[in-house]
């Protein structure tokens, strides 16, 4: 039992030390580290000892204890500082509760908790950099788009919804999000470093959104810029588009790895060296965390399950469907193709090699909006990647 108190106390000391540490690095503090460690222990110990009497009471006095703390501390804040922000009053009540929680033995949840609290406030830097950063409709999009997707990703059925076993909501979702988010990782990157990026970087960046809008962004460019910068977006699809397969069908990226491996390279190696010479570029794209492109990737991706499934009897059109489709959406493609073999309704091999073509297919509209020289050494680069990609995967399996 001593041993049992003695962890209490100290899980709750370091859970609320860490919201403290956190509050330590405001400019004015008004409640600092050993204040937080002292109130998460004040909320184990009322606890342990109101279960040990069996006189819940005992929780109830302290708490309202805390309450009065909490408004003495926001106003000395107002006064002192002349600030009415109430982030640091909250956080000293949830110090509290975090302490109830490690009292009632629940120290996992005690934990998560406290980094949750603690990544929160945190994270106001961050979230002020991101309002600089994005204009008003773009972070209206990305918050509406957020919200509607990860409330649908808890509630959706994590299993076809159809009479035919095809569509699992809960697969679509989860593609829509890894392709959505890599797209907005690679914008974000490019609203905030832009400036400092050469053109490799730059072009890696901007093919997580879309590596044609790259190479429509510098085929006016010409020379090694446009071939180093459109060859390192093509080599971000590749990467974009294998998560994808990934996140829904493990078995598949097995066999996607090798094959995938040898497009990445060839794609990346002669970027990295052209790059060398090439000049930074400006890339103007589009914010892929809204509402229509997921939308619209979502569509697509529907309608290719269904195209698959009707052609998995005849593997020769099934792998032509799967060309054209990833010149129209790799990431869709290769994610109707990862579902479809997650379920046993298309074999496996057959959907690695559909997407292979579909990872080759998928370069090939960036590489055509090039021109002269550019386009020529894109496309050259592509067919070698390709027919290596295609090599490897019929070895590896």
């Amino acid at each position: 039992m001593e041993t049992e108190l003695i962890k209490m106390a100290v899980i709750s000391a370091l859970v609320g030390g860490l919201l403290g540490v956190e509050r330590e690095l405001k400019v004015q503090v008004i409640a600092g580290t050993r204040t937080f460690m002292l109130i998460s222990l004040a909320g184990a110990l009322s606890t342990y000892i109101a279960v040990s009497l069996s006189s819940p009471w005992f929780v109830n006095v302290t708490l309202l204890g805390v309450v009065l703390l909490v408004l003495l501390l926001g106003t000395i804040k107002n006064f002192r500082t002349y600030d009415i922000g109430l982030t640091t009053p909250v956080a000293f009540l949830l110090a509290y509760l975090i302490g109830v929680l490690v009292g009632l033995g629940m120290y996992t949840e005690a934990v998560g908790a406290g980094i949750l609290v603690t990544s929160i406030l945190v994270f106001k830097k961050y979230t002020l950099i991101l309002s600089e950063a994005l204009s008003h409709d773009e972070m209206r999009s990305a918050m509406e788009f957020g919200l509607i997707a990860f409330v649908l990703y808890p509630v959706v059925p994590p299993y076809p919804v159809d009479p035919a076993g095809l569509l699992n909501l809960k697969q679509v979702v989860v593609a829509v999000l890894v392709a959505s988010t890599a797209g907005f990782a690679g914008f974000l990157t490019l609203r905030f470093l832009e400036e400092r990026l050469g053109a490799v970087e730059a072009g890696f960046a901007g093919g997580l959104v879309s590596s044609a809008g790259v190479a429509g962004s510098v085929s006016k460019l010409g020379g090694r810029t446009a071939a180093a910068c459109t060859l390192a977006a093509l080599a971000a699809e590749v990467v974009k588009n294998a998560a994808v397969a990934a996140f829904i069908s493990l078995e598949l990226a097995y066999l996607l790895l090798l094959p995938a491996a040898a497009l990445l390279v060839c794609y990346a190696l002669p970027a990295v060296l052209l790059g060398r010479e090439a000049e930074g570029v400006e890339l103007e794209m589009r914010s892929p965390f809204a509402l229509m492109p997921a939308l619209r990737f979502t569509l697509i991706l529907l309608a290719l399950i269904l195209v698959y499934h009707y052609l998995s009897p005849h593997p020769l059109f099934l792998y032509l469907a799967a060309a054209a489709a990833g010149v129209l959406s790799g990431g869709a493609s290769l994610g109707a193709l990862a579902v479809l073999s997650s379920s046993g309704t298309l074999g496996v091999s057959t959907a690695a090699l559909g997407g292979v073509l579909t990872l080759a297919a998928s370069g090939l509209r960036g590489a055509l909006l090039l021109g002269g020289r550019a386009r020529s050494t894109a496309l050259l680069l592509l067919l070698a990647g390709s027919a290596a990609a295609v090599l490897l995967l019929i070895l590896y399996r």
